[in-house]
């Protein structure tokens, strides 16, 4: 039986010995499935297994490890497609014609947003204090999933996430709802001047201050001013800082670790 608790905002459930989290926000859409994995794991019947679920592409095991959660949650890997991360604001329509072979070889290059409509097929992106943004449009039936670091942020990924959704598939952006999942947090993201100068001239005071005369920056307001003016008012925020939950979720900022975590989404069929 799956055992439920939370987690900042997020759900927290554990699904046959895998812990993952989900959006309260968009778990109220039957057919929209998704999983912000975690690195927990109680259960793994497998013998010399991992003791902690790793979803970097890079990694030596990572069909091992993907397929074992894929497995947990009943998804098909052959089913994904998965983004070659560059800190951009590239976002591309996928479709079934853009699976690897192997299904994670990464066909889609220097991209950084999946959106599609198409039921059956799973976006996977991975982080490790990056923001997922999951974005969902229940009347045109798309998904679209972000991978935004303080870059992407600057650059406004998930501005051009819901520009590409309203373009490729008409949808409104008061109709989306848009989800950001864990990642650090604005009480954890310290930056050097030119950062916060950069931040300062692209969104105001409101996402940078001074503490003890270190600076940060609010990565969560960042994109809440971003998704605000494109007419995305339904957001919701995990609450979830990845670099003080590393027992939940990885964090390059804290560990520098190049493991990470991912965000899966796509229609049910």
């Amino acid at each position: 039986m799956d055992k439920i608790k939370h987690i900042g905002n997020y759900l927290l459930k554990e699904i046959d010995g895998v812990w993952v989290s989900q959006s309260p926000l968009l778990s109220q859409f039957p057919e929209l499935v998704h999983y912000v994995t975690t690195r927990k794991i109680t259960r793994n019947e497998e013998h010399n297994a991992f003791s902690e679920l790793n979803l970097a592409i890079s990694c030596e095991d990572f069909p091992k490890h993907f397929e074992f959660f894929a497995k947990k949650v009943k998804i098909n890997p052959e089913r994904c497609v998965f983004s070659h991360q560059v800190h951009s604001k590239n976002v591309k329509v996928v479709t079934s014609e853009d699976i690897g072979k192997p299904y994670w070889n990464r066909k889609l290059r220097e991209v950084d947003g999946l959106i599609t409509n198409e039921k059956g097929l799973f976006l996977v992106t991975t982080y490790a204090d990056c923001m997922p943004i999951i974005a969902y449009d229940p009347v045109k039936r798309v998904v679209g999933v972000a991978h935004s670091g303080w870059r992407g942020t600057l650059l406004e990924i998930a501005k051009e996430m819901i520009l590409r959704m309203n373009e490729e598939f008409g949808s409104e952006p008061s109709e989306i709802f848009v989800s950001i999942g864990p990642s650090i947090g604005p009480n954890s993201f310290e930056v050097g001047p030119e950062v916060a100068t950069e931040f300062l001239m692209k969104f105001g005071r409101e996402v940078v201050k001074e503490v003890e005369e270190k600076i940060y920056v609010d990565l969560w307001k960042a994109v809440q001013l971003t998704l605000n003016s494109v007419g995305v008012f339904r957001i919701e925020f995990s609450n979830v800082d990845t670099y003080k939950h590393t027992e939940f979720f990885y964090s390059y900022r804290r560990e520098k670790t190049k493991k990470r975590f991912a965000a899966v989404v796509g229609l049910a069929e």
